[in-house]
């Protein structure tokens, strides 16, 4: 009876820790999930950018381009002055 018990109870705790190295083995394979993550980040970076960067005639490539032809003016016409 004893010897029964304690085979029983051995099965029960290898199922037990068999089942907890597969749960855990399930969690930490997270390679899929983390790809899906950092694309899912690359799709919304790349749509900020296109808008920022999408067309001549965006606000703030104008605001740029405006301040960059200022600085340019503002060197040539410093280099004129006697």
């Amino acid at each position: 009876m004893i010897n029964q018990l304690n085979s029983l109870s051995l099965k029960a705790q290898i199922a037990v820790k068999e089942g907890t190295h597969r749960a855990i083995n399930a969690l930490s394979k997270e390679d899929g999930v983390t790809a899906i993550e950092y694309a899912v980040i690359a799709v919304a970076i790349s749509t900020m950018l296109l808008g920022l960067f999408g067309s001549k005639d965006a606000s703030f490539l104008k605001a740029i381009t405006d301040k960059f032809e200022l600085l340019g003016n503002n060197i040539t016409n410093a280099n004129k002055a006697p």
